[in-house]
Formats: C-alpha cells, structure tokens, sequence
C-alpha cells in the first residue's frame, strides 16, 4: 500500500474500540516502520490558556478560543500544536516543526506557546495531547477488514469545522453516507481493534 499520509483516517461504523469510536485521524507518517497521527476530534481536555497556565510562562492575560484535545491513546503527557503553515511563528526554528505539505504544520516547541503570551499566536493554533501510532502492517490490515476509511485531508477541516460535525464532514469525503451506513450497524458484527 502506498503512504496514507498526509491524509485523514475515518474511523468506520462499528467501529467500537473506545479509543477511536467515530473519531478522524489526521495522519502524519506512514511507511515500511508504520503509521502515525492525531485524532482532531479527540475529547476536550482544556483550553490553551489552561495549557499555558500550566507552564512556568508568565502572563497577565491569554485571549484565545483554542483548545485542548485528546488527541490518541499514546504518549499523553505530550502536546502537539497543531497551525496553519501560512502562520508560522517567524522564531519557530525548522527542527521544532512538521510541516505536512497540505498548509498544517505541527510543533512540540514551547515557543509557540510563547508566541501566545505576547498575543501573536497562529490564529488557527489547536492542541493535541498524545498521539495514534501504528506498527508496520498493523493500520494496513485494520483497514483491510474495514475499520479505516482513508481519504485525503485539508487544513479546513482541522481548523474551521466544528468538533461535532468532523466524522460526518470526513465521513462524506470517503462518498459514503453516515446514515445510509448507521443501518448496516446493527446487522454486523462489532469490530474492535487494540488500542494503537
């Protein structure tokens, strides 16, 4: 199978782990050592200025709408900052960045977070806090008995979508019908698969 990323990952009906159900991966890597990625429609964990509060960062005050969210089951005291690449912060060194070629980059540098101190955060900034990985050959057969749908991503629907609406919204990339498949739930088996 040809390198996935950068794409997205739709977690497909039934699928019941509890750690991916209904959720979208953006995928990052994918190759001969695995896969890796974010879910971007994880559960809210704080907000960003909650983030920073937890930083020895000084501040009087952050204005920021951003959020926290989980973003997979491994390496949850990490945080990714997830940006549009257009809004790169200009002291953002290349070795504390991932650009993904489709206008999102993701950093692990608190400058970032510094950034957001002094009121010139990236507009579009989000958080994720862990991360899905895959061993090689393991997303490839998950998605072989059905449990991925893969589609192609773009930064409008990790930025500008509403939480709530991102599987159906990827959903419907896949061509398929979030409603025409919920029939399907009850008549097939659930599928569960461990926790990447």
């Amino acid at each position: 199978m040809s390198s996935l990323a950068p794409g997205l990952l739709v977690a497909a009906p039934p699928l019941t782990d509890p750690n991916f159900n209904r959720s979208v991966v953006l995928l990052a890597a994918h190759g001969e050592d695995g896969a890796f990625g974010w879910v971007i429609n994880g559960r809210r964990l704080m907000s960003l200025a909650e983030l920073v509060t937890h930083t020895e960062l000084k501040c009087d005050a952050i204005q920021s709408e951003g959020s926290v969210r989980l973003g997979g089951p491994v390496g949850q005291g990490q945080v990714w900052l997830l940006y549009r690449t257009e809004e790169r912060p200009a002291q953002i060194s290349d070795e504390h960045q991932f650009d993904l070629g489709i206008g999102i980059t993701a950093s692990t540098s608190q400058k970032v977070l510094e950034a957001m101190t002094r009121g010139k955060a990236p507009p579009s900034l989000r958080g994720v806090m862990g991360f899905a990985n895959w061993e090689p050959w393991q997303l490839e057969n998950e998605i072989r008995i059905g449990a991925w749908l893969p589609t192609d991503a773009e930064a409008s629907i990790v930025f500008d979508a509403q939480t709530d609406d991102v599987w159906d919204l990827a959903y419907r990339r896949v061509g398929a019908s979030p409603i025409a498949f919920g029939a399907m739930r009850f008549g097939a088996a659930a599928r569960t698969i461990g926790s990447a």
